[in-house]
């Protein structure tokens, strides 16, 4: 082989992958239904009133004794990470916000 063959080769390959870079970087067209449906895994991983309840007992736990955050954490079976990320799913939602604020303060709902 000689180097004016393999750069031949080489400027061909290079040339079709610019060609065809912008094709393989381009979303795919939005469908009308782009919502994806909700899958039962999805629907059970949802917090419920209950859980926003039991998110409002952990915080307010944690409020009167900040030394014993992981101790708390566990007896509820939840890790940090979890915890924070139920605060997040609760935050996202009106009804399960209004739910964590009531049990927090101690009002009924």
């Amino acid at each position: 082989m000689s180097a004016r063959w393999i750069r031949w080769v080489a400027f061909s390959a290079l040339a079709t992958g610019v060609a065809l870079f912008p094709f393989g970087c381009a979303q795919p067209p939005a469908s009308q239904d782009a919502t994806p449906a909700v899958t039962a895994e999805q629907d059970q991983a949802a917090p419920s009133l209950d859980k926003a309840r039991e998110a409002a007992e952990i915080a307010v736990a944690i409020e009167k004794e900040p030394g014993r955050l992981t101790e708390i954490l566990e007896a509820h079976g939840t890790t940090p990470e979890a915890f924070q990320e139920l605060l997040y799913q609760i935050a996202q939602d009106p009804e399960l916000t209004e739910a964590y604020e009531a049990a927090r303060t101690g009002s009924s709902s």
